[in-house]
């Protein structure tokens, strides 16, 4: 086909003013047709196409090396080729082309020639990237919602957010300032760089900052470099202190939530930002995330607070002095990062010179669980005080628990001691068993019946009895001692029973304290008690 019969036919099929490019190229990558919309985009008129190669033309649009490539391609296979082109900077913008190549045959199949379509293709590839950099910023947020999910302290909320700072929002420095008693103040996260630490050192409290202006506002400010700084914030001492650490950029946004003002998040940079409209839209839904995990973790210690705080008036305060009897206790709350939970125990004189010993768990945590243990300690002591036969006190637990309350379940072992004869009456519900340790012989564990049900599951309660020699001693406590996620419960069993048989001969309360170093796992949720009992009589 000659170019003019080319371009002829071009003309017929595709008018001066259609939409789509087209041109048609020989062998040789000239052009043998090109229709107005593509030469008006290549900014020469059709003429100027005609018969030249393709890269004599420019670089604009599919002209240049990069067509020659295509159209051998196409030549050489036979195959239909569709690419995006580059972005093709024009007056009004920036327009994305997409280019579709196709082999011409002949009446014989050869391939004489290639032909191209090209489409403004711009608003299509935006809204691709739309949707492309509005996924990423869902799976970034949910990174974020991911990180703070597991922060359940106001200091691991920090260290997530410095987490976040670096791997999600891309700050060089991140900090959290939070309301308090005394003023705004920075909080450090733990494991916090050195970096940081020396940073907040110096950080300028009395001077005129952002994070102030933010946190007094409720407005977010974004500020690109440090000149933007200076021309805001004029203060020399903020303006020293950010050449100290070399900060050049920052994004402070105030933390604001249901109980209002909480504090603010300070990303800093080290280079200058440009912060678009997409760019804050995503700070802010971190800081939306950061308010609700601070505000969370606030609630979260001062029910702890509040928690601990009743389950130590709770304990006795002292265990009664009985002669013939020697008594110890420790009680040891849970990794900081977790509630406090419902562990408990008792000692006391009944009538007759008898003692009552009781360990128990009430099932749950927080100020439910410690209100529910408050309440069973009172009904226990009272059913005690009027029938102490342990099948009796457990059968009376059970009641309580079925006609309603602050306990839905609770595993309890309690046991009367006859200082006199050395004898102990006991009775379990779900408890873990007590360890008899012999001044002579192997410790060995004793329950009043294998696969007891806990309180608040009713079912014939029973006791038994154990006659203790001179010096024996026997030890109750609960499943945090002797349990933890690497340790099953027969494992600690068979542990505990080998450190009482290590530690018998050792005072009382040592004893307890070796078992307690010795047992627990220093990081580990459950809280620990256990009560020691030495018999001395006879």
């Amino acid at each position: 086909m000659r170019p003019g019969d080319a371009q002829r036919l071009l003309d017929a099929l595709l008018g001066v003013d259609a939409p789509i490019g087209f041109a048609v190229f020989d062998e040789n990558h000239r052009y043998l047709a090109v229709n107005a919309a593509l030469a008006r985009h290549h900014g020469r008129s059709i003429a100027h196409h005609l018969g030249r190669r393709v890269d004599e033309i420019g670089s604009h649009g599919i002209a240049g090396a990069h067509a020659a490539e295509l159209i051998d391609r196409v030549l050489r296979t036979g195959e239909q080729v569709e690419v995006d082109d580059p972005p093709d900077r024009v007056s009004d913008g920036t327009v994305l082309l997409r280019s579709s190549w196709y082999p011409v045959r002949d009446e014989a199949g050869r391939i004489t020639a290639v032909a191209v379509f090209v489409v403004d293709d711009t608003t299509r590839q935006q809204a691709d990237q739309a949707l492309r950099d509005s996924r990423a910023r869902t799976g970034r947020l949910l990174q974020v919602a991911d990180e703070l999910a597991q922060a359940v302290t106001v200091a691991e909320v920090v260290s997530a957010v410095t987490a976040i700072g670096h791997s999600t929002v891309g700050a060089d420095w991140s900090y959290v300032a939070l309301i308090g008693p005394d003023g705004l103040s920075l909080v450090a996260g733990r494991d916090e760089p050195d970096s940081l630490v020396e940073s907040r050192a110096n950080w300028p409290e009395e001077a005129a900052t952002p994070t102030a202006e933010a946190v007094r506002t409720g407005w977010p400010l974004f500020i690109g470099s440090r000149a933007e700084l200076a021309r805001i914030f004029a203060d020399e001492r903020l303006l020293r202190y950010v050449d100290r650490a070399g900060e050049r950029a920052w994004a402070i946004l105030p933390l604001l939530g249901s109980s209002g003002r909480l504090g603010a998040l300070r990303f800093a940079y080290a280079v200058e930002q440009h912060f678009d409209e997409e760019s804050r839209r995503f700070l802010r839904a971190v800081a939306q995330q950061c308010a609700v995990a601070v505000e969370r973790a606030r609630l979260f210690e001062q029910e702890r607070t509040a928690t601990a705080t009743l389950t130590v008036g709770l304990l006795p305060s002292r265990l009664p002095g009985i002669a013939g009897l020697e008594l110890g206790a420790r009680s040891i709350q849970g990794s900081p990062d977790h509630r406090v939970g419902g562990d408990w125990y008792d000692a006391f004189a009944l009538p007759g010179g008898a003692v009552s010993l009781v360990v128990g768990d009430v099932m749950g945590h927080g100020l439910s669980a410690a209100t529910g243990m408050g309440q069973l300690r009172a009904a226990l002591r009272a059913l005690a005080l009027t029938d102490p036969d342990p099948a009796a006190v457990l059968t009376g637990l059970d009641r309580l628990v079925e006609g309603g309350g602050a306990v839905e379940m609770a595993t309890v072992v309690y046991a009367v001691l006859d200082p006199a004869l050395g004898t102990v009456r006991f009775g379990d519900a779900g408890h873990p068993p007590l360890v008899h340790v012999p001044e002579h012989g192997l410790p060995e564990l004793v329950d009043a019946g294998a696969g007891t049900t806990p309180i608040g599951v009713p079912e014939p309660r029973y006791g038994r009895t154990v006659h203790l020699g001179h010096g024996d001693t026997v030890v109750g406590f609960t499943d945090g001692l002797v349990e933890n996620r690497d340790r099953p419960i027969e494992e600690g069993l068979a542990a505990l029973v080998a450190c009482l048989d290590a530690v018998r001969n050792e005072p009382l309360d040592v004893m307890l304290d070796r078992v307690v170093e010795q047992m627990s796992d220093p990081d580990g949720a459950d809280d620990v008690t256990i009560l020691g009992l030495r018999w001395t009589g006879r």
